[in-house]
């Protein structure tokens, strides 16, 4: 018992030591959109009511990110520091489950290595730091507390708590989908029990009954059952080894990573020497609860999605290293974690970087200057920067200074270039007209010299039709002349979106108007764009018509 606690203890001071820092940490890209679904939505309408629900998302169901973020605002309000605290704490709780998992297949000293290990990850570094990817880190502490309960029932033979465990996968893929797949890991484990195949299927049936109930729960609120249509058709899976791989040593020099692959194959290799066909069976059932997630993303694999994928492998090669049998096995785990902890630092550095010197800066400036403080030119999204303004007048704040996301602001006379700023790491701010070439926003807003190029290829009296209409939450647009390039600007942030020149998509039921305008280029580099336009109502249409001058149709 003295050892256990000694391993508990040990796994929370590691937290603490490599995620402290992240308590420093503020509101982050998706990070307000979140607080106002929380603020607005009521619990009940949150699980319920798919007409709220899809404020949030139309293609994915996780509200138990939304009552998490509820809970934490009931507890101390918008106050980022409580935030990052119950992050920091779900990964600790998270790690420890991991403990207690493992050590009911290998030692111990296996177990507390394979949970450090995670801790230190990159993966758990960029969690304890994004609080918009809690459904991750909540969702694999009762992934892990599923697995956990069943394999003490699978031991004690107590179906009711079969049913517990099964409870807690519900949770977990209510938390986010990725976890949907880890019944494969039951067979694993009732395998490793030496219960037969009649008797792994009646195992089955409870978390078969979760998953059903999960599917048809997911379709009462979003209206799918998988990915979306539009995900799958854009997969391609030949960078995904590569991407993965990258997630799973993270933004590293180069000396960790011939440590990875020589400890990770010499584990790999010497586990099904050991235990043949045993191991083959096993990292395969891995490789599938792993991959099976990644598959739909593969063509846009970002660091948030690669965090399931980091904690199942690092478990899958600690229950390996601890099966080889040997006593010097665990030097080949060690190896990996001490490379880990090393480069943990380097990581939460490059990340805090990362943040505070791009998207950071621009939040603060929205929070904190006066409405009459110069226009922003903006990097960063524009549910980032709106959430932000939303927030702001919600704590009495007054109105934030206004922004806009591409040059298009000043081509069409949206704002004067003149009145126009960047911000700098520090928050100072920069005309946008002195931006040095080489700065991150000119490929969005352009020089002086482009924008005098562009207005010159500007015909305001081009032909441009639009068709925009919004029913049952799909709103369908038909564009043209046919054969140009179509941009959506969102108005008044001018937010620059390709769109085709028709199409559908699944949009949530608008809480205030919304308005937009059209742009059509053509090939020789003319454009142009037609008035503000207002997003229409549920069941009625937008229509704009310029036909083109009388002498060019008689051409």
């Amino acid at each position: 018992m003295s050892r256990t606690l000694a391993a508990v203890a040990a796994l929370f001071v590691i937290a603490i030591v490599i995620h402290s820092s992240a308590l420093s940490g503020w509101w982050l890209y998706d990070d307000p959109q979140l607080l106002i679904e929380a603020i607005r939505q009521p619990a009940r309408d949150i699980l319920f009511n798919p007409a709220e629900y899809t404020h949030l998302a139309a293609h994915t169901f996780t509200p138990l990110l939304l009552l998490s973020f509820k809970f934490d605002l009931a507890m101390e309000g918008l106050r980022p520091t409580w935030f990052y605290a119950h992050q920091v704490l779900a990964l600790a709780i998270a790690a420890v489950l991991f403990f207690f998992l493992l050590r009911r297949y290998v030692a111990d000293i296996y177990a507390f290595a394979g949970a450090a290990l995670f801790l230190t990850s990159w993966a758990a570094v960029y969690a304890a730091r994004t609080l918009m990817i809690r459904h991750y880190v909540e969702g694999l502490v009762f992934a892990l507390a599923a697995l956990l309960l069943w394999s003490h029932a699978l031991r004690r033979e107590r179906i009711a708590l079969s049913w517990i465990a099964s409870a807690a996968y519900l949770i977990a893929i209510l938390c986010k989908e990725v976890y949907a797949p880890i019944p494969l890991l039951l067979i694993c484990q009732a395998r490793y029990e030496k219960r037969s195949w009649p008797q792994v299927l009646r195992d089955l049936v409870p978390p078969c009954v979760a998953a059903a109930v999960f599917l048809l729960w997911r379709w009462r609120m979003i209206g799918l059952i998988g990915a979306p249509a539009s995900i799958l058709q854009t997969t391609t899976l030949g960078e995904l080894p590569q991407n993965v791989w990258n997630h799973l040593v993270g933004p590293v020099p180069f000396w960790p990573r011939p440590i990875w692959i020589v400890a990770s194959a010499a584990i790999i290799l010497l586990f099904v020497w050991k235990q043949n066909w045993n191991a083959v069976a096993f990292l395969a059932a891995t490789l599938a609860v792993v991959a099976i997630p990644l598959v739909p993303l593969a063509s846009n694999l970002e660091w948030r999605y690669s965090f399931a994928f980091v904690a199942f492998v690092i478990g899958g090669l600690t229950i390996a290293c601890g099966s080889i049998g040997r006593p010097w096995s665990i030097a080949l785990l060690a190896a990996l974690v001490v490379t880990t902890a090393v480069t943990a630092i380097g990581s939460r550095r490059f990340y805090e970087q990362l943040t505070r010197t791009q998207v950071q800066a621009e939040g603060e400036y929205v929070w904190n200057q006066p409405a009459t403080a110069p226009v922003l030119a903006a990097g960063s999204p524009a549910w980032y920067l709106q959430g932000l303004q939303w927030l702001r007048r919600y704590e009495h704040r007054g109105d934030a200074p206004r922004f806009i996301f591409s040059r298009y602001a000043i081509l069409v006379g949206g704002v004067d270039a003149a009145d126009v700023v960047a911000v700098d790491a520090s928050g100072h701010s920069i005309p946008l007209s002195s931006l040095p070439k080489t700065h991150r926003l000119i490929p969005l807003f352009g020089t002086p010299k482009e924008w005098r190029e562009e207005s010159g290829r500007f015909d305001p009296a081009a032909p441009l039709t639009v068709d925009f209409l919004l029913s049952h939450h799909q709103a369908q647009w038909r564009l043209g002349p046919p054969a140009g390039r179509f941009l959506f600007l969102t108005d008044p942030g001018y937010t620059a979106i390709p769109i085709p020149q028709h199409g559908a998509q699944t949009v949530p039921a608008a809480r205030e108007p919304q308005f937009f305008r059209i742009v059509r280029r053509e090939s020789d580099g003319r454009w142009t764009v037609s008035p503000t336009l207002r997003v229409p109502a549920e069941g009625a249409a937008t229509v704009f018509e310029r036909r083109a001058p009388a002498a060019k149709r008689a051409a």
